[in-house]
């Protein structure tokens, strides 16, 4: 008897009515537990793209270079306000400082991250240049090589002892990043796929 009455009350109801009526609550289940109970494994487009264990040539570039570039931005704003600092002259308006703060954190930043931006694509070329050669190898020996190759090549323009000196410089520094960053990167990120 009361679903007759039901029937007879939803056709009775105005059709803004029976469209609120039919939503769906769950009152043990609050809206923002959506937010925490995301999948975890990866989506891929394509079953390929699943497969693969690393990021390919370009992705590496667009990241490598994004990353650099933006770091060095910020680390050159920060020289730029050093800069800034440290040429204020007393009894200057806060008009001309604030001036020239920008104008120094806009122009060291620009140059830092151009520079950074350069390093990271020469780095992120060589890299992918070794895995090729190495029948698609990724370890750390393409990193150690990238990093030597990209050094020298980057001070290559000052003459072959600069070349040999920031060739140097470079491995130490991919070395540097094979032992101590890739496994910060696998304790804090393991999911960046480096």
């Amino acid at each position: 008897m009361s679903s007759l009455a039901d029937d007879a009350w939803q056709a009775a109801a105005p059709e803004e009515q029976q469209r609120h009526q039919h939503q769906v609550v769950f009152p043990h289940y609050p809206p923002y537990r959506a937010l925490y109970d995301l999948p975890t494994s990866p989506e891929s487009l394509f079953q390929e793209q699943a497969l693969r264990n690393s990021r390919t040539w370009s992705e590496d570039l667009t990241l490598y270079t994004g990353v650099s570039y933006l770091t060095g931005v910020a680390a050159g704003a920060v020289e730029g306000l050093r800069r800034a600092a440290v040429e204020a002259e007393r009894g200057e308006s806060l008009k001309l400082r604030t001036s020239r703060a920008l104008n120094n954190c806009s122009s060291v930043g620009r140059a830092c991250g151009n520079r950074l931006g350069v390093i990271a694509m020469l780095f992120s070329g060589t890299r992918s240049a070794f895995s090729h050669y190495r029948s698609g190898a990724d370890d750390w020996v393409n990193t150690a090589a990238a990093g030597v190759a990209t050094g020298a090549l980057y001070r290559m323009p000052g003459g072959p002892r600069s070349a040999i000196v920031g060739g140097l410089v470079g491995g130490i520094l991919a070395g540097a990043g094979i032992v101590a960053g890739r496994p910060l990167l696998h304790k804090f990120a393991p999911n960046l796929g480096i």
